[in-house]
């Protein structure tokens, strides 16, 4: 018998899922799951560099509008401390982040 899945899952997805087990035999599979379910997005590893980058995209070339629009989405999506470890990372890279109201 080989492994059992959902046919309504992404390979992708369970790719994600047996990497994860291997990576962190310590955790149980359920924990992962939970782990899965609750992060929504951030299913792939290094996401938080992922958006420093992209925000620093935006603040390179001028475009104070989007930047405003992914923050927005960011604050939704991770929170107002995310969004400040974000903002408090490309300050200390030497980017200044786009002033923006709330």
């Amino acid at each position: 018998m080989g492994p059992t899945r959902s046919m309504r899952l992404p390979l992708a997805l369970d790719r994600w899922f047996e990497e994860r087990l291997g990576m962190h035999a310590e955790r149980s599979p359920s924990e992962l799951l939970v782990t899965l379910v609750h992060g929504g997005l951030r299913l792939r590893e290094g996401y938080m560099a992922i958006h420093r980058r992209v925000l620093e995209h935006y603040v390179s070339s001028g475009q104070t509008e989007v930047y405003a629009a992914y923050r927005r989405c960011l604050l939704d999506t991770f929170g107002a401390e995310y969004v400040d470890h974000l903002e408090r990372w490309l300050a200390s890279d030497g980017v200044c982040a786009v002033e923006t109201t709330p």
